[in-house]
């Protein structure tokens, strides 16, 4: 294959990964694409093979470890390498507690945790053998804030924030930049159950947590920026 970086993108069909996986494209990197809408994310590598960069997909469960198994080992004996990962995969499921089911929980547990372990520790191995690569997990200001409704949502994403603190400090050594992204509303159709609406003036747009994930990976290598808080300016 060419000498480009390579990027993956987990949760690239739409929204924030489709964002993030274009703009990667713009950087001239190849990019891989994972999500589970075969359609959506052929029209996501149409668009980024029109720049001019190779982009493959992957279509399945990101909490599946296997499946994330196989498919990093692809990509790293096609391409030789993985140099920056991108865990936007997730989802919301927001209601009060006293109507929250288990079975719920569980499911935001597998799409918004399982994802990113899965997919980091896939990628950590070969990472330090390189002594190089970034790990960017696309967390939620909901990670660090609690809210009403997000009693499930909310703990997973605390539990992505901790993870990706923790993993910064185990593998900073090896050159290996570990960085989150906290975005606050974000204009995009996330959340079921989020009957919250707003002007789209007041949220964030996709492309602000894409350019977030850029400021990280354009820095010097000698510097790491661990964690961003993106707000929208005048919420009001």
């Amino acid at each position: 294959m060419d000498d480009k970086e390579l990027a993956v993108v987990t949760g690239a069909s739409r929204g924030i990964g489709k964002a993030i996986a274009l703009a990667l494209a713009d950087e001239e990197m190849d990019v891989i694409i994972f999500g589970r809408d075969v359609s959506a994310l052929e029209k996501v590598q149409k668009e980024i093979k029109a720049k001019g960069v190779n982009c493959e997909y992957f279509a399945g469960d990101v909490g599946d470890e296997k499946f994330v198994q196989m498919s990093v080992k692809k990509i790293i004996d096609v391409y030789g390498k993985i140099d920056h990962l991108v865990n936007n995969a997730g989802m919301g499921i927001l209601k009060p507690l006293a109507d929250s089911k288990l079975d719920e929980l569980k499911e935001q547990v597998n799409a918004n945790v399982y994802s990113v372990f899965n997919f980091s520790r896939a990628v950590v191995g070969d990472m330090i053998k390189r002594k190089k690569g970034s790990i960017i997990n696309i967390v939620s200001l909901a990670g660090k804030n609690g809210f009403i409704g997000g009693t499930m949502y909310g703990a997973t994403k605390h539990a992505v924030l901790g993870f990706t603190k923790s993993l910064m400090l185990e593998v900073r050594e090896h050159n290996i930049r570990v960085a989150a992204v906290c975005p606050g509303s974000v204009a995009t159709n996330f959340g079921s159950g989020n009957n919250q609406k707003k002007e789209v003036e007041k949220v964030l747009a996709s492309e602000d947590v894409a350019h977030a994930v850029l400021a990280i990976i354009n820095l010097p290598v000698r510097a790491l920026m661990s964690e961003i808080d993106l707000r929208p300016t005048n919420p009001k």
